[in-house]
């Protein structure tokens, strides 16, 4: 069963009842992310192999983000033999949290006047992936003959942030919970081989923050792999960073939720059997779908606008305070939290069972979008903006 499933299934209760059942799992993953960030990275980074001081960080890339998700992934797929325990389970599925309040707390790398800045460029990239993905899911899946239903949850999938777009696209279109399945595991499968090589390409290229940040945030299909992919290019959190680029490019994207459910919907009902039925107007759809964390995210924006946290420390201008500074140091365990989490969800066997016509669209879709997102910023390198 996907993540989400496991999510759905859940008693509605509250966060804090839930709290207590969710211990042994969390006090776990902290232990882990404490290991790997105060033991193993800093033994990796003086560690002589082949006469060279550090060479295991130097030539693999490997960081505590990195080690985190291979841990997370060791967890479910090797020491508990492709399953969370109970006990351990409802801790792993609230470590999603850390990553959401993460991204909020990214609001303090930007300001208002910055991200007005960057402005149309992202909005014309952003939107012209989206729509690209979109049309060429619908026209494939046509040429694969999938089921209509499967073709819009794929359409999203492939085009906005993976596992969200999928789950907000399904009740739309009808699609049936193997639909949803396929496309999860479809995509995590991909953006797990993205989220690894990435940072290697990124290297080899010579491509510096400012452009690897737009081109995982932009060709990258899942958001939490677009985070992982940019804190292991460089595991800090400041403005100008990989992560700050990547993830305000990632928000455009998801803000993009809604109008994409909105025109996958209206493409599912014109063709089909039953195009009277009533549906959702767009309004409805965006106060429905509209994703909460972003609120979160822009309300930081503003506060640091008006320096409720006192200076950014944004390039050529006054240092970072001290506020700011603590911030972002609660952010990378914040992220290393919840990405050891993250680890833990990525089941080996059920991305196996993935394929047919959904494996082939997402594939073609997947890596379409990838190359094609490198190819651009390599054009437009020079002209990219940043904040």
């Amino acid at each position: 069963m996907n993540e989400q499933g496991l999510i759905d299934k859940l008693p509605r209760e509250r966060f804090i009842e839930k709290l207590p059942r969710a211990l042994p799992g969390l006090l776990l993953i902290v232990a882990t992310t404490v290991a790997i960030r105060l033991w193993v990275e800093p033994w990796m980074a003086n560690a002589v192999v082949f006469e060279q001081k550090g060479w295991l960080v130097k030539v693999t890339h490997l960081n505590y983000i990195l080690l985190g998700i291979i841990m997370g992934m060791a967890y479910r797929n090797v020491i508990f033999g492709g399953k969370l325990p109970a006990v351990f389970a409802d801790g792993f599925r609230l470590s999603r949290l850390f990553i959401k309040t993460g991204i909020i707390l990214l609001g303090s790398l930007y300001t208002v006047q910055a991200i007005v800045k960057l402005g149309a460029m992202a909005i014309f990239l952003i939107g012209g992936f989206v729509i690209l993905s979109i049309v060429m899911v619908l026209w494939l899946g046509k040429v694969f003959r999938m089921e209509r239903s499967m073709t819009g949850v794929m359409a999203n999938a492939c085009s906005i942030c993976g596992v969200s777009a999928a789950v907000a696209t399904a009740p739309a279109v009808e699609a049936k919970p193997a639909h949803v399945a396929y496309a999860i595991a479809t995509i995590l499968g991909f953006g797990i081989l993205t989220m690894f090589i990435s940072p290697f390409l990124g290297h080899a290229l010579g491509l510096n923050d400012l452009q690897y940040g737009a081109w995982v945030g932009t060709g990258i299909l899942n958001s939490g792999q677009v985070l992982a992919a940019c804190l292991a290019f460089n595991p800090n959190v400041a403005p100008g960073t990989a992560v700050s680029v990547g993830e305000i490019w990632n928000i455009m994207r998801v803000i993009s939720i809604p109008f994409a459910v909105f025109i996958v919907t209206v493409w599912y009902w014109a063709g089909h059997d039953n195009p009277q039925r009533q549906q959702k107007t767009l309004t409805a759809l965006l106060v429905e779908k509209f994703p909460v964390f972003v609120l979160g995210f822009l309300g930081m924006v503003l506060l640091t606008s008006i320096g409720a946290f006192g200076d950014v420390g944004i390039k050529g201008g006054p240092p970072a305070s001290a506020t700011i500074k603590m911030i972002r140091d609660w952010m990378q365990w914040i992220f290393g939290i919840g990405l050891v989490g993250l680890g833990g969800y990525i089941d080996l066997k059920e991305l196996s069972q993935a394929g047919g016509a959904p494996f082939k669209v997402g594939i073609l879709v997947g890596v379409t979008k990838y190359v094609l997102a490198l190819i651009v910023v390599l054009v437009i390198r020079d002209y990219l903006i940043e904040i």
